[in-house]
């Protein structure tokens, strides 16, 4: 059969794969119906760690049912089903309290990513009663395309910032995740929404989204004009950005009470920093941050010179000074956190850095949330492909950021 893989770092293509087999008892067979290329995609292609040669990509999928293991219970051949991007491994004695991450690290990350995913004829899903969801009468495949991974990951992003009725709340990035986020705070009651974003397509979804329960305004920062309000420190904000001073000053200095971080860049997370709330405010983070390569082998260098080892860069200096005491690390991957938006460690401030929710009931419960709300995150579907073979100009297209997102039909 055909798939579209990841044959080594930066290298995709399509090659014949065998059939895929039922591993085990609990797991389903599914043929993929519609299916929508991600930035994730990309990450995992350009930027993510080391994978198996050869594997299939693809996470974000609608599926029939061609097969199931004979202790699945409520799927059946014939079923058009939603596929969680994130899928658990239930068999983790934790994974109730920790599914994704239960028995190793983002072990609820595997389609496409440890396991072979949806860019193929056929493939293999484990635990197919708990990871796979029922559609909801009523809602679009497109719709339900969207809530699988899409629309998981930005209301994850409110959950996890614990949005409640008459808060203020910057989304930083109005990709699909970032839209996703706004109709999530919408949901959950937000009262004002500082939505942050500058390409055209994504402002006309988010500023329709505004009306007379919720207030959403876009925030362009490449062309937003706006001084730190008088009296405050100039250090509140860290990296001089015009967004931080706008909703500084558009909350009377207090801050937002929750900055969700959906897009952007390295610089968005100091910023959600300066302009969340004193005591209060959460940081919720959902956004992928690329690893710098290049700092990342100089750390190493450093760390193989911090115990002891001799390294080629800079040789017998790099021991440490003294036993026990590591020389100090000055090259290090890492996102700034700047010291006075902290108030030097005692801010109050709340952060958090989420893998999205996953599984058959979340995803059900978000699906029948969109279906109950007549809300169409479908709208963020900018290009319709057809065809396995179309799957590689979709990866591209999302690279260049031709898309919000895509849907291809198979």
């Amino acid at each position: 059969m055909k798939a579209f893989v990841l044959k080594s770092h930066a290298e995709i293509g399509y090659m014949e794969k065998p059939w895929p087999t039922l591993e085990a008892e609990h797991g389903a067979l599914l043929k993929p119906v519609l299916v929508s290329p991600c930035t994730s995609d990309v990450h995992t292609i350009w930027q993510g760690s080391p994978k198996k040669p050869n594997l299939t990509l693809g996470h974000e999928c609608i599926a029939e049912v061609l097969e199931t293991g004979r202790d699945v219970r409520d799927f059946r051949k014939g079923d058009i089903v939603a596929v969680s991007a994130i899928t658990p491994d239930w068999d983790q004695p934790d994974v109730e309290e920790n599914p994704a991450h239960a028995g190793h690290n983002f072990s609820a990350h595997s389609i496409g990513k440890s396991i072979d995913g949806a860019f193929q004829e056929a493939f293999y899903l484990p635990h197919a009663d708990r990871n796979l969801a029922k559609i909801p009468e009523g809602l679009s495949l497109e719709d339900a395309l969207m809530c699988v991974d899409v629309v998981q990951t930005g209301f994850t992003a409110v959950a996890e910032a614990g949005v409640r009725s008459g808060q203020t709340v910057v989304v930083m990035g109005i990709g699909a995740i970032g839209l996703a986020a706004i109709m999530g705070a919408k949901l959950s009651g937000a009262e004002t929404i500082y939505a942050v974003g500058s390409r055209p397509d994504n402002v006309r979804i988010a500023e329709a989204m505004s009306d007379e329960h919720c207030h959403v305004e876009v925030l362009n920062y490449k062309a937003l004009r706006a001084s730190l309000p008088e009296g405050m420190h100039p250090l509140a904000n860290s990296t001089g950005s015009p967004v931080v001073n706008y909703v500084l000053q558009k909350t009377g200095t207090k801050g937002a009470d929750a900055v969700l971080i959906c897009g952007g860049s390295d610089l968005s997370f100091p910023q959600a920093i300066d302009m969340v709330k004193y005591g209060t405010g959460v940081v919720s983070n959902v956004m992928y941050f690329g690893a710098d390569t290049e700092l990342q082998q100089k750390e190493l260098a450093a760390l193989q010179g911090a115990s002891g080892e001799e390294t080629e860069e800079r040789g017998p200096e790099a021991k440490a000074p003294l036993p026990g005491l590591p020389r100090l690390n000055e090259s290090i991957d890492a996102i700034m956190i700047p010291k006075f938006s902290i108030g030097r460690g005692m801010a109050g401030k709340t952060l958090k850095f989420s893998l999205s929710r996953g599984g058959r009931r979340n995803l059900e419960q978000v699906m029948k949330q969109i279906q109950e709300k007549h809300l169409h995150p479908s709208e963020f579907i900018t290009e319709r492909l057809t065809g396995l073979d179309a799957v590689e100009q979709g990866i591209y297209d999302m690279k260049n950021r031709k898309a919000i997102k895509i849907a291809v039909k198979i």
